[in-house]
């Protein structure tokens, strides 16, 4: 059972619980504002003027309200009501459309070549993970769990099990085919909408939600540090004058993943977009379009796929916004993850 909210103009805020793709709550005269919803779906508000008896049998319609591109909606309400309609889990977090400029600047120290600079215009917008995709979720979904970190870290010293940790040890191939599995089981349930699918991000998308809005190296600012993600932090970094090598970081670095969300939420909602693992994006690594973009797929063919974000295990400097690396769609590294999207189109 997921939870969502919704509020009301007299200022009262109710818990609001989803089954499957109904939502229900009570509350009195106001106007409901319900978010969470999908963007488009046609969501039924019905109402009843007492809850007792055998209220659940005595409901009346009072609208059919189409969620709007965020997924709200708002309408005015008589007396007790409750709201149906396909509901988001509440661990995605909703992307506007926008546009940003991808890539980083020349004056960013280490910035590789193939961050050159455009600017990119996402016409939809999408639900993203809070977080990577865990290892208990992998693991419910797949029936195993590939990780490596599970019962010792990198150094072969004992770990408390947690599935909260990220999956790693996963492939671009493993990534997408999970994707596959989610959307399947989630058509059969009746949560998700005809048309809209769970898929990696694309490259822009992946970089676009790290930023929410920034322009800095990280979306916390100019430099990382210990402290700040989980990377190899004895070299941190600053984009003033790169590599940081050999600090006293704030907290000691750890030899493996941690539980996702240990770290501050960017500006969008979303852990873990620098650090911990890197993520499996869904394009072909390839030069970057020149001048400005509108929904750029990537590469329209190649050997590499892209990932992003970084890793435990990597310089600070890795783990900038704008830095990308890639990867045989088979590799599998104890520091490859991925982080779900979902939105209309193809798988």
């Amino acid at each position: 059972m997921s939870l969502g909210l919704c509020a009301l103009a007299l200022g009262v805020t109710v818990a609001v619980q989803a089954a499957a793709s109904a939502i229900t709550s009570f509350s009195g005269n106001g106007v409901l504002v319900c978010s969470n919803l999908v963007p488009g779906t046609v969501a039924v508000v019905e109402w009843a003027s007492s809850l007792s008896g055998p209220w659940q049998t005595n409901w009346v319609g009072l609208a059919s309200v189409t969620a709007d591109s965020n997924g709200v909606i708002q309408v005015s309400v008589p007396m007790f009501y409750r709201v149906r309609g396909s509901q988001v889990a509440t661990n995605m977090v909703w992307i506007p459309p926008g546009w940003f400029v991808m890539g980083s600047p020349t004056s960013e120290a280490q910035r590789w070549s193939d961050e050159t600079q455009h600017t990119v215009t996402l016409t939809q917008g999408f639900y993203m993970g809070k977080y990577a995709v865990t290892q208990g979720e992998y693991l419910a979904l797949m029936g195993s769990n590939p990780s490596a970190f599970t019962t010792n870290d990198n150094n072969g010293n004992p770990i408390s099990p947690d599935l909260y940790r990220p999956v790693e040890t996963v492939s671009w191939d493993d990534a997408t085919n999970y994707c596959a599995h989610l959307t399947q089981q989630e058509q059969l349930a009746g949560r998700l909408p005809a048309g809209w699918v769970y898929r990696l991000p694309t490259e822009s998308e992946r970089e676009y939600a790290c930023r929410a809005g920034t322009t800095n190296a990280f979306n916390f600012g100019s430099a990382i540090h210990g402290g700040m993600a989980n990377f190899y932090d004895y070299y941190e970094y600053d984009a003033a004058i790169g590599d940081i090598s050999f600090p006293s970081p704030a907290v000691a670095w750890l030899p493996r993943t941690t539980t996702v969300g240990s770290y501050a939420p960017n500006a969008w909602g979303l852990h873990d977009m620098h650090g911990n693992v890197w993520e499996w994006c869904r394009d072909w690594y390839g030069t970057y379009p020149t001048g400005s973009v509108i929904d750029p797929q990537g590469a329209p063919s190649g050997s590499y796929r892209v990932f992003r974000g970084g890793g435990w295990i990597n310089y600070g400097g890795n783990c900038r916004s704008a830095f990308r690396l890639s990867s045989f769609p088979s590799y599998r590294y104890y520091d490859f993850g991925f982080r779900v999207v979902l939105a209309p189109g193809q798988p």
